[in-house]
C-alpha cells in the first residue's frame, strides 16, 4: 500500500448565506428609480453570499458567520431559501468577473491574512438581492427595476 498512515480527502461544499437587517423593514420602491411610478410597491434588499470551499465545512461556515453577519444588527438563512417571501419579483444581480467588487476583495484578503484556517475557500459570489412587493404587471414592473436598478456594464442579473 502507500506510505502513510493518513489518507486524506478533501470535503467540498457550497455555503449560502443570505444577510439582511433585523430593523430595516420594506420601504418606498420609488427611491430604487430614477423616475417615480404609480404603482405603490415597496422593497426590501439582502445579500447573498456563496461560498465555494474545501476542507473543514464546519470551520468555513463558523469563519464566514463572523465575517458576514453582526448577530445583533443582522439575520442570515443559511439553507439556500429565500430570506424574504410575499415578493412581487425580485432581482438578484452581482457584479461581472473581472470587474472590481471591493466587498469581495476586503472579505478575501481578510481570509488570505489568516494562518492555519482549516479550509480552503475557493470562489466566493456576491448577489445584492431586491424584494419588490406589491401589485401589477409584474414583467412590466420587473424590466422598469432592472434597468434602474442594474448596470449593464458591471452587472449580471436575473428576475424571479
Amino acid at each position: 500500500m502507500g506510505g502513510g498512515l493518513f489518507s486524506f480527502f478533501c470535503v467540498m461544499a457550497t455555503l449560502t448565506f443570505e444577510v439582511f437587517s433585523r430593523f430595516q423593514s420594506a420601504t418606498d420602491a420609488n427611491r430604487l428609480l430614477y423616475t417615480p411610478i404609480e404603482a405603490k410597491l415597496t422593497y426590501n434588499h439582502t445579500r447573498l453570499y456563496t461560498v465555494e470551499c474545501e476542507g473543514d465545512v464546519e470551520a468555513a461556515r463558523d469563519y464566514m458567520r463572523r465575517v458576514l453577519v453582526d448577530p445583533i444588527a443582522q439575520k442570515v438563512e443559511e439553507d439556500g431559501k429565500p430570506a424574504l417571501s410575499g415578493e412581487l419579483f425580485c432581482i438578484s444581480y452581482g457584479i461581472k468577473k473581472g470587474a472590481l467588487d471591493l466587498e469581495k476583495e476586503a472579505i478575501l484578503t481578510n481570509y488570505r491574512g489568516r494562518q492555519g484556517l482549516p479550509f480552503t475557500i475557493t470562489a466566493l459570489t456576491i448577489t445584492q438581492k431586491v424584494y419588490v412587493f406589491g401589485e401589477g404587471n409584474k414583467t412590466a414592473l420587473a424590466e422598469r427595476f432592472c434597468k434602474d436598478v442594474c448596470n449593464p456594464a458591471i452587472h449580471t442579473w436575473s428576475v424571479r
